[in-house]
């Protein structure tokens, strides 16, 4: 780990918290989700980080990972919660944080928004050396639960490492005794509680639109298409991406990136990320934050505002 490693994560942090502005001010009624995506990922850039994965804009039931697509339509709705995820990194240390707009100011709606970001602050609160990850699931849920609402228990928090946005230890968003691991000086966590009126559960959806390298794969691969596998694998490393990124950067003509992810689907080299939706098709809020221990035990919150 790098002697910096506390200052990589916090430049990609301050990346993240511009994108989060930018998106608050963009998002209206009627804008493009095309737009909005383009401009927050750009404002990463232009603050010096990296992009994580492709920035997520979740609506209602959708609980996580709907991305735009190329020349997608979609627009912001004139009610509803629109969860904005946005992910950046620095040298490899990534900053992952979310948050949900209602729309229309619903007052019935914002009730979702403020019991996952009570079981935020109440995680953050306990998010130091000692504490196990089972316990800030139990304070996350009393929140939740305390507003007449469900947290989603198959959805969670996760440990970032170089690189590595889903690293392996989980953030339970309810007690659950088996996730015992226990936090120490040097680890980094992303914390994301998630609010529902449902049954607090999520389901694959049929479509994705981000995907992840996963390996090289050469047998019965056309040289052509080994050579869109090694781009891939050179701009994207093992992070998440969007085929947006593949046109922007002129990877692979657009006429045939569809089909070459297809191909690179089936023969396992990517894998793909559903979008996730709440079982019961009920509205879901989220809110997240990126939480680091330095050496000597100090809480960084790298993406508050």
């Amino acid at each position: 780990m790098s002697e910096n490693y506390i200052q990589d994560y916090i430049k990609a942090g301050k990346a993240v918290i511009a994108a989060k502005k930018l998106a608050r001010r963009l998002v209206k009624p009627g804008e493009l989700f095309l737009e909005i995506a383009n401009k927050c990922e750009a404002e990463i850039f232009k603050n010096g980080a990296e992009l994580s994965f492709p920035i997520n804009m979740s609506l209602n039931e959708i609980a996580a990972h709907y991305s735009p697509s190329i020349d997608d339509t979609t627009v912001v709705p004139e009610k509803g919660l629109l969860k904005i995820d946005v992910g950046s990194h620095y040298n490899g240390y990534i900053a992952d944080s979310a948050f949900t707009v209602n729309i229309d100011d619903d007052p019935r709606l914002q009730n979702y928004i403020d019991a996952a970001e009570e079981g935020l602050q109440a995680a953050i609160t306990l998010f130091k050396p000692g504490t196990k990850l089972y316990e800030m699931g139990e304070v996350i849920a009393d929140k939740i639960i305390s507003r007449g609402l469900r947290p989603i228990t198959n959805l969670g928090g996760h440990e970032l490492k170089q690189y590595e946005l889903h690293a392996g230890p989980f953030i339970p968003n309810y007690k659950e005794k088996m996730h015992d691991q226990v936090l120490k000086p040097g680890d980094a966590y992303a914390c994301e509680p998630f609010a529902t009126s449902g049954i607090g559960k999520v389901q694959n959806g049929k479509r994705a639109y981000i995907y992840r390298f996963v390996k090289k794969v050469k047998k019965n691969m056309p040289y052509e298409l080994q050579g869109f596998m090694n781009k891939i694998e050179k701009n994207f490393k093992h992070l998440p991406f969007s085929p947006r990124w593949i046109e922007n950067k002129d990877l692979i003509p657009k006429k045939r990136i569809k089909r070459t992810i297809d191909v690179f689907l089936g023969k396992k080299i990517l894998e793909k990320y559903p979008i996730l939706i709440e079982r019961s098709g009920e509205p879901v809020a989220q809110q997240e934050h990126t939480m680091v221990l330095d050496i000597n035990g100090k809480r960084f919150v790298t993406t508050q505002e």
